[in-house]
Formats: C-alpha cells, sequence, structure tokens
C-alpha cells in the first residue's frame, strides 16, 4: 500500500519521499545515501555520537554507536532468487559495557512461477499500513525490533527483524492476492547478541490475507484478514486517495474482536466482559509543495488502549503496573493512550543539492505531553553525515515524556561500501 501511495504521488507530479519507551528514548539516522550502481550484495557502517540531558539533576551522559548492515538480493538459479539482510549494533555508554545487537532482518528464497505467481520460504519482514507513524494493519510489527537505532517511524519498519513464513502472491494487471502463513516456533524470547530470536518472531501461529483491486485510477483499496490461535480474526483496510495535484488523503483500520490491552499486558485477569470488538485507526493528509516540503498531518486512535480517565488512574496508581503496561505497548506497536496526533515534515534538497531536512513532534491529547524529534542531513555518493535533536515535554509519568531522560542530541557519519 505503501509503494502505491509512492506511485500516486508520482503520478500527479509531486516529490513526496508505538514506538516503546526505549524508542522514545533513543536516536540514530535515516540518511538517504545509496550507492549509483546495482550490485548483490550492499553494505554500510555508521558511527554515531549522542549526548543525553535528564530531567532530573543527574548530569548529562554521552554515548555512542557503531553499525554495520548488509543486504544481499541476487539471482540464485532461473526463476530463483535469494535474499539475505542482516544488522549488527554495538552500542556504548559511560560506565557500561559495551552491548552488541544482532538483528536477522531477512532471509528467504523466492520462486517466481510463469503468470504473475511468486514462492517466497525463509524470513520475511512484511510491512503493511497506508500510514505513516501508526500502522493498524502491520500485524507483524509486535516483537519485531531488537536494537532501536532511530525513532524515525519508517527506520523502525525498515531495521527489525522478519517472520519466518511461507508466503505467496499472484499478480495481476489491476491487483493481487498475498497469503503469508506463519508456523509456531516453541522457543522462549532470547535477547543475546546473535540469536535469532524465533520465540518473539515466531510465538504464535498466524495467517494472513491480502487481497487488493484497482477500483479506479486513483483508488486501489487492500483488504487484509488475519488470524491466530487463540485469537479472534482481525479485518484491516487500507486506502489512498489524491485530491488534488498537491494533496494525498489517506485511511487505515483494523478491527475484530479481543481484550484490551490493558489485560493482555497482564494489568488484569482476562474476563468475557474485557472482550469486545475493538477498532484501531490511521488518518491523515499529505501535502507537498512544489520545493520539494512535503507536510503530513495524521490522526491515530486505538480503541484497545486506555482513555483519558483509565490512563490517569494507571499513572497515579503502582509504579510495577505502569511499567508493565508501557513495555506491553511498546513491544507490541500500541498507542499507550487511546489517541495520539502525529505531525511529520521532510524537505529534500533544502538551498543545495543533497541536504535534507526531517521533522516530526508527536502530540498526546489527555496528559499533554509532547514527543519532538529533527533531522539535518547531507549525503553524498557514497557517504552521509547527520545531527539529529529529540526533545521530551510533559510530566513524568505522561505518554511521550516518561522520567529520565529529556533532551538529547545526535551526530553520526554513516559509509556506503
Amino acid at each position: 500500500m505503501r509503494a502505491l501511495l509512492l506511485l500516486l504521488l508520482a503520478a500527479s507530479r509531486l516529490a513526496f519521499a508505538q514506538e516503546s519507551d526505549d524508542a522514545a528514548l533513543a536516536l540514530a539516522d535515516r540518511t538517504d545515501a545509496k550507492p549509483s550502481t546495482q550490485r548483490v550484495c550492499i553494505e554500510y557502517a555508521e558511527a554515531a555520537a549522542t549526548i543525553t540531558a535528564y530531567s532530573t539533576d543527574a548530569p548529562a551522559t554521552p554515548g555512542g554507536r557503531m553499525s554495520f548492515s548488509v543486504r544481499c538480493d541476487g539471482e540464485v538459479a532461473s526463476g530463483l532468487r535469494g535474499v539475505f539482510s542482516d544488522r549488527f549494533d554495538e552500542f556504548v555508554a559511560r560506565g557500561a559495557s559495551a552491548q552488541g545487537v544482532n538483528t536477522l532482518k531477512e532471509a528467504y528464497m523466492s520462486f517466481t512461477q510463469g503468470g504473475g505467481v511468486i514462492f517466497d520460504l525463509g524470513r520475511i519482514n512484511v510491512r503493511e499500513g497506508a500510514a505513516l507513524a501508526y500502522n493498524p494493519t502491520d500485524f507483524f510489527r509486535a516483537d519485531a525490533v531488537r536494537a532501536v537505532v532511530s525513532i524515525d517511524p519508517n527506520t523502525l519498519r525498515d531495521e527489525r527483524m522478519g517472520t519466518l513464513m511461507g508466503r505467496a502472491q499472484t499478480l495481476w494487471s489491476s491487483g493481487s492476492l498475498t497469503t503469508i502463513l506463519v508456523p509456531r516456533v516453541d522457543a522462549a524470547l532470547n535477547e543475546s547478541t546473535f540469536n535469532p530470536d524465533l520465540g518473539a518472531a515466531n510465538g504464535t501461529a498466524r495467517w494472513l490475507l491480502i487481497w487488493s483491486q484497482r477500483l479506479e485510477q486513483d483508488l486501489q483499496p487492500q483488504i487484509l484478514l488475519t488470524g491466530a490461535e487463540h485469537q479472534s480474526p482481525q479485518a484491516g483496510l487500507n486506502l489512498t486517495h489524491v485530491i488534488d495535484h498537491a494533496t494525498v488523503a489517506y485511511l487505515e483500520w483494523s478491527g475484530g474482536r479481543s481484550s484490551s490491552n490493558f489485560t493482555r499486558s497482564g494489568y488484569g485477569a482476562r474476563t468475557s466482559a474485557d472482550t469486545a470488538f475493538r477498532s484501531r485507526v490511521s488518518a491523515g493528509l499529505t501535502y507537498t509543495t512544489p520545493h520539494k516540503l512535503s507536510l503530513t498531518l495524521e490522526y491515530e486512535y486505538d480503541g484497545a488502549s486506555p482513555g483519558n480517565q483509565e490512563w490517569t488512574q494507571l499513572r497515579d496508581g503502582p509504579i510495577p503496573p505502569y511499567v508493565r503496561y508501557r513495555r506491553y505497548a511498546g513491544a507490541q506497536g500500541e498507542l499507550a493512550t487511546r489517541q495520539n496526533v502525529f505531525a511529520y515534515a521532510q524537505w529534500d534538497d533544502v538551498v543545495i543539492t543533497h541536504l535534507g531536512l526531517t521533522a516530526f513532534t508527536r502530540f498526546d491529547p489527555y496528559d499533554h505531553s509532547r514527543l519532538s524529534w529533527a533531522e539535518a542531513s547531507y549525503h553524498w555518493q557514497h557517504a552521509g553525515i547527520a545531527v539529529q535533536w529529540q526533545h521530551n515535554s510533559g510530566a513524568a509519568s505522561s505518554d511521550l515524556a516518561p522520567l529520565p531522560m529529556h533532551q538529547t542530541w545526535l551526530a553520526q557519519v554513516d559509509y556506503y561500501f
């Protein structure tokens, strides 16, 4: 669906290019530098340095990260393609030993049969959704992020681990049908450096159907239906529509019977009264100027998360349930509260070619907390530099500004081999 949005923007001559607590407290780069030649394997390295200030009287602390990423995508035999993508991050903080995290993002074989039929088998990072920041139809987002290298929504989706699955796709001129089967792997969650963590990615057997059909030149809805063991089926819908030569509207929805995020986090006993039909929605507008500046405003709703009164009670109650719930919501990619507002701006080739500016802010209307992030980046053919800033504003137990971090600066250099 995201690819469809880009095509719609291009046709209109536009230049359009939950989170967890840890995500809200981390920074990293999303540099757009790419090698100029097509190769089977692309490798790049990153080096970043940070300085973090706190809401308490604790002194600011420096930190850093070294990263290496590789992606290979090439033909193994006629009609057979192999894909491998892996990222290693080494985090360093003052007073602590270095911590290494390896994320096996993808490793699968793809077989293409005549007539537009494709079969894939292995670990695949399936990313669905028309929205920018909160994706209710991204059904494989739960427990997928092993290392937060950026709170930019695009990076969170791209740098996560995939899921072991079998996937079959049938393509025709005006649409497609995708079937995904995910086996259950009986393994415990494992955060050790090089463990593939199949217990997180494949802890539950699941299936997903995705149907897309073009109805008009600029209208091609995507309908999804998914199910998992011991869970009711969930439906999803993605829509994008070009309003005029510079504006695109999008809608993303999912819904089905489920218990609340409170209950699923272990906050209370699961009861039949807690199970109800719950909807999740992201809706927004993207406006692009002739000067390569794109502005997006997105409204986000999570019907399984607490409303204003429930959120206040949780914040004012005991600390352990609050922490447990925050960790659950972050790992599952759910909103911590029922509503958020998200604004995003991206400006390419600012004043000079290859200079980019990106910024976003997320606002919680219940506790009035705010998370703001900005990046200035410049890239050459094989290298790039970036400076980032993050600021958390709100009360100590609020949604977007929990203690202790308050503000972080980051400087990064990356190089494509």
